[in-house]
């Protein structure tokens, strides 16, 4: 069944009847209007005819503006004008598109509406297929260039044209952008998907248009882990619109880079939908702040509807509005791969009901095999989902997963939905859970009025930055409105004592328990002049170096109960009414580090490396104050 058959819309063409304006914007002195279809079908003439309406007809030396989907216009000229209709040569190399349709005179210009031009270039159905087109850039069309509908995966031919025996599961058709082309783009959004309109057995046309983006294989991903915009707080609202101001410090700064940004999920939270009326609408007007950057968006767990029952419904919303479900695209050398792997359970509970199971579905699986076909073993391969591979629900989806990437040389896993930062690598293989735009959520803001954004790892708000160049790949995590070189925090343990008599007066006993609980060996008393980093981004191959007076310390991993970030423990529990651990009550990291001084008083010189040989140092005066002043920005 067609996805959308429940979202059907009818299209009705309404006459516009705007004024006419000159490029000065004031009135025009001539008045055209033409009937103007929602669909016209050209023939291998490639004329088009247009209905004159109330005698207003343009002259034979008027000029046809077509605006393609892509945001550029081509003058058609007029053939003929007769009592009833206006004749019009379409222009060469034109595509099968959405077009806007306008009469300019001189300059001025009057818009007479909107269509969709289905152009006749020989391209028909093959025998069984029900969607196909052509795939080309400008007047040249793309050998090789993949297509799917989420199911069937194809590949143009020497003509560029595709043919698919598609069942139309999902309602709509993708491109997997080829390497050194770009869609166009809507916002942020680019149009690399296009809806369906016919049903399962009826042939149907889409092209789709490319333009050349120059050599990309130099480019940065911009990585972006749950934002969980709601609308109306104070807090969201200011640290987003300070990541939105950073990213653009960052893309003036970087001109000449060709640079492009990936979600990892999240972007709103679809209990907010309904009860603060904020949707995908408002999330991409926000996001827009963000200026030139084309963003392509990974579903979460809170992209889904849970007002609506089962994930394929309830998954409509953020296909309609955002992108596919999963997807792929090249730039440069890389291929990205964006999967889906939350299955919603939900049976329409809304807030109370909004289940799902973590893992990559059977169907999901079997388009991957087949997108993966047409790529080489040898190109490196980045593939994202919201939740962790490790925390997929059974070994068994983890492996099928892990055997479509069998034989690929480098493959990098990005993945959300914990707010936490992680990474792991084995051989060719590496894994990063990127951290959060929100941090813990956008609470810890409020809870330390606003002096610090802190994760539930201890890990600031913020997100990664991975530069390829060709096929290697450097990444760096960037707090939100921190420096570059701050990659740690550290904590002179002699001064930390999480005691409930102190930050938890007034509460209630449960909570007070929790607190206890969450505090672990951090509610002791120590002063035994141990020192703890919270070194967020480590990795394999980073190195952690600590010397007093010029001795050098041993470094070691803390120990489980400590494992938990002190500073965040004081910044959520105290100002939450929770008396359970919730998602995000504080949580142990793997990324907490230890070391013993010789005195109370004496200053450390702490010297981080990162696998890339980026050195970030601090010199510690101990003692150090613990409190949420000290760390704030």
């Amino acid at each position: 069944m067609n996805r959308f058959i429940s979202f059907l819309f009818v299209f009705v063409a309404v006459l516009c009847q705007a004024s006419c304006t000159d490029s000065n914007g004031s009135d025009a002195a001539f008045d055209v209007q033409l009937d103007v279809p929602a669909e016209i079908s050209v023939g291998n003439d490639g004329l088009i005819k247009f209905r004159i309406l109330f005698n207003k007809a343009p002259e034979t030396t008027d000029i046809i503006v077509l605006g393609d989907s892509g945001g550029k216009d081509h003058d058609c000229g007029i053939v003929s004008v007769t009592s009833k209709y206006v004749t019009v040569a379409l222009y060469d190399g034109a595509l099968t598109d959405n077009y806007s349709v306008s009469v300019r005179r001189g300059k001025a210009v009057k818009k007479l509406g909107d269509t969709r031009i289905i152009v006749s270039d020989g391209v028909e159905p093959a025998q069984g297929s029900t969607v196909y087109g052509r795939v080309i850039c400008g007047d040249k069309p793309l050998k090789g260039v993949v297509i799917s509908d989420g199911v069937e995966v194809v590949a143009t031919n020497a003509d560029g044209v595709y043919q698919m025996k598609s069942a139309k599961k999902y309602g709509y058709v993708f491109i997997s952008v080829p390497s050194g082309y770009e869609v166009a783009t809507e916002g942020v959004l680019p149009s690399n998907h296009v809806f369906l309109k016919e049903n399962a057995s009826t042939a149907e046309r889409v092209d789709f248009r490319v333009f050349e983006a120059g050599d990309q294989t130099n480019h940065t991903m911009l990585v972006f882990g749950d934002m969980h915009l709601a609308g109306g707080r104070k807090d969201d609202t200011r640290w987003f619109r300070e990541f939105c101001l950073e990213v653009n410090d960052y893309l003036k700064s970087h001109k000449s880079d060709k640079i492009y940004a990936l979600t990892l999920g999240d972007m709103t939270w679809d209990y907010y939908w309904y009860d603060r009326s904020y949707q995908f609408t408002q999330y991409l007007n926000d996001v827009k702040q963000v200026g030139d950057l084309t963003i392509f968006h990974t579903i979460g767990n809170h992209d889904h509807d849970m007002m609506l029952p089962g994930d394929f419904e309830n998954a409509v919303q953020f296909t309609r509005e955002i992108a596919p479900d999963f997807y792929s695209f090249n730039i440069g050398k890389v291929h990205y791969v964006v999967l889906d792997n939350i299955l919603s359970t939900s049976k329409g509970g809304g807030k109370d009901d909004r289940k799902y199971n973590e893992l990559v579905t059977n169907e999901e699986l079997a388009w991957l095999a087949k997108d993966l076909s047409y790529v080489s073993k040898s190109s490196p391969v980045v593939v994202t989902m919201h939740a962790t591979t490790a925390n997929l629900d059974t070994e068994a989806n983890r492996t099928a997963l892990f055997n479509c990437f069998s034989g690929f040389s480098q493959v990098h896993f990005l993945t959300g939905h914990t707010h936490q930062i992680a990474n792991r690598k084995s051989s060719n293989w590496y894994d990063h859970n990127c951290g959060a735009i929100c941090a813990d959520w956008w609470d810890c803001v409020s809870n330390s009025e606003g002096k610090v954004h802190i994760g539930t790892d201890g890990a600031p708000g913020g997100y990664e930055i991975f530069n390829i160049t060709g096929t290697e790949f450097k990444w760096q995590f960037k707090g939100t409105g921190l420096d570059n070189d701050i990659q740690f925090r550290t904590y002179d343990r002699n001064n930390i004592h999480l005691t409930a008599e102190k930050y938890m007066a007034g509460k209630t006993a449960d909570q007070i328990a929790l607190f206890e609980k969450v505090a672990g060996d951090w509610k002791t008393a120590n002063n035994a002049n141990e020192v703890y980093l919270n070194v967020w981004n480590y990795g394999p191959d980073w190195s952690i170096e600590v010397t007093e007076n010029g001795k050098a310390l041993s470094v070691s991993q803390a120990t489980a109960s400590l494992f938990r970030d002190p500073l965040h423990i004081i910044t959520y529990i105290p100002s939450s009414k929770k008396t359970a651990e919730d998602s995000f009550t504080t949580k142990s990291c793997s990324h907490m580090w230890k070391v013993t001084a010789s005195s109370a008083t004496s200053t450390l010189e702490i010297k981080v490396t990162d696998n890339f040989g980026n050195v970030y140092k601090e010199t510690m005066t101990r003692p150090k104050a613990f409190n949420i002043d000290t760390y704030s920005r």
